[in-house]
């Protein structure tokens, strides 16, 4: 059955990614880690704050640079709100900064992919298995997603100014 322009299956997997988002919201998000991140951004029309949880495909302490994608696609609200505004800011497990973001490339986001494939190969799987996608396993599966979603990283703007410890 469709609903709301997805099918079943989409919805059950919408409401387990609303897990972590509940986790954030009761200030629980340090028992994620870097697993997933809260990002919050703005309404492209309307100017509401909202907040969104992305799996972190890598994530690099040092430079608090991760990468997410849009599992949903080019239409995702947040997406398409933070292409019109940038992200306002986001939070890995206990640490809230402000970012810039930056859009990858094709090629880019293909090395992503295969990294977190690679470092994670079960949850690559579940993944897959629980969004309805394909095995993301062979090259032609992998350019095939990342040509219909978008990934993004977000990168700390000053650590020295921007970084604080929150809930």
């Amino acid at each position: 059955s469709r609903c709301w322009g997805f099918d079943g299956s989409q919805a059950v997997s919408r409401w387990r990614f609303r897990l972590p988002l509940l986790l954030y919201r009761r200030g629980w998000g340090w028992l994620l880690g870097d697993t997933f991140l809260l990002l919050v951004h703005e309404g492209r029309k309307t100017g509401k704050r909202y907040s969104t949880v992305a799996m972190v495909l890598r994530y690099e302490p040092h430079t608090r640079e991760a990468v997410i994608c849009s599992a949903w696609g080019q239409d995702a609200d947040w997406i398409r709100n933070i292409r019109a505004r940038p992200a306002l800011q986001v939070q890995i497990g206990r640490q809230s900064f402000t970012t810039q973001q930056r859009f990858l490339s094709q090629d880019e986001s293909l090395a992503v992919l295969a990294g977190f494939r690679h470092r994670h190969p079960h949850r690559s799987r579940l993944l897959a298995s629980v969004l309805g996608w394909r095995d993301l396993g062979s090259d032609a599966a992998a350019r095939g997603f990342v040509s219909t979603r978008p990934f993004v990283s977000l990168r700390l703007i000053d650590s020295d100014h921007q970084f604080t410890d929150g809930e």
